[in-house]
C-alpha cells in the first residue's frame, strides 16, 4: 500500500501542517480498502457495539446532546482487527513522518469508528483537553461513498481568515493540529461513516 504515490500525500501533510496547522488529502487510500473499512463498521453498527459520545475525559466525562449527538466505536489497540492494524500501520508512518521534520514526541494512536445519524452533528470545539495536552495531531479518514450534494454533515475547519468546510468524501483524509484547530461537524441529513483518532504524546502521568 505504501507508494511514490502515498509517500508524496505524507509530504503533502508535513508541508501543509507547517503552513496552516491542517491538511485535506483527497483519495489518500485505495478505494477497495475504505470500503472494507466501512463494511466492518456497519457490522459494529448493526450488532449494537457502539456507543453515544460523551464529552470531556474521565470523571467529567458526560453526554450534552446539545452538543454532540454521534456515536462511536473505539479501537481496542491490544485486540485490532485484521484491517484495523494495517490502518494504525498506515497512520504510523504519517506519525513517524511527523517525528522527524517537527520533533513532536508523538508515540501511540487512539481511534475510533464515527457514525452521525440523520440529524446530529458536534458543535464547535478543539480537540486537545484542557486538562492534559497528549493529543497533538487529529486524523479524520471519511468512508461516506455514493455521497449526495446536499448530505450535510461537512466539517467546517475555523481559521484566521474565516471558516472552511470540507466535504466528508470517501477516502478523503483529513489532519489537524490538535492544540490550534477550532472545527465542528454541521448537521447531517443522512448516515455520515469515519474514523476519528489522535496521535499522542506520552501519558507518564497516567492522566
Amino acid at each position: 500500500m505504501f507508494d511514490i504515490s502515498f509517500s508524496s500525500k505524507l509530504e503533502r501533510i508535513i508541508d501543509d501542517i507547517a503552513e496552516k496547522g491542517w491538511s485535506e488529502i483527497p483519495n489518500f487510500l485505495p478505494e477497495d480498502f475504505c470500503r472494507s473499512l466501512l463494511n466492518e463498521m456497519i457490522s459494529y453498527w448493526n450488532s449494537g457495539e457502539f456507543k453515544k459520545a460523551e464529552i470531556g475525559k474521565g470523571d467529567s466525562q458526560t453526554r450534552i446532546p446539545e452538543v454532540r449527538s454521534d456515536f462511536i466505536h473505539w479501537f481496542d489497540p491490544n485486540n485490532l482487527t485484521e484491517l484495523q492494524n494495517q490502518y494504525h500501520n498506515i497512520i504510523n508512518e504519517l506519525k513517524d513522518k511527523l517525528n522527524r521534520d517537527f520533533y513532536l514526541g508523538l508515540e501511540d494512536f487512539e481511534g475510533h469508528f464515527a457514525v452521525y445519524p440523520e440529524g446530529s452533528f458536534y458543535k464547535k470545539h478543539l480537540d486537545q483537553f484542557r486538562s492534559q495536552q497528549l493529543r497533538q495531531i487529529t486524523c479524520i479518514l471519511y468512508l461516506n461513498f455514493d455521497r449526495k450534494e446536499n448530505d450535510g454533515g461537512e466539517l467546517r475547519i475555523f481559521t484566521d481568515e474565516g471558516t472552511i468546510e470540507i466535504i466528508p468524501n470517501a477516502c478523503k483524509f483529513i489532519c489537524f493540529r490538535s492544540d490550534q484547530i477550532y472545527h465542528e461537524v454541521l448537521i447531517c441529513k443522512s448516515k455520515r461513516y469515519s474514523i476519528t483518532g489522535w496521535l499522542r504524546k506520552t501519558d507518564v502521568f497516567g492522566q
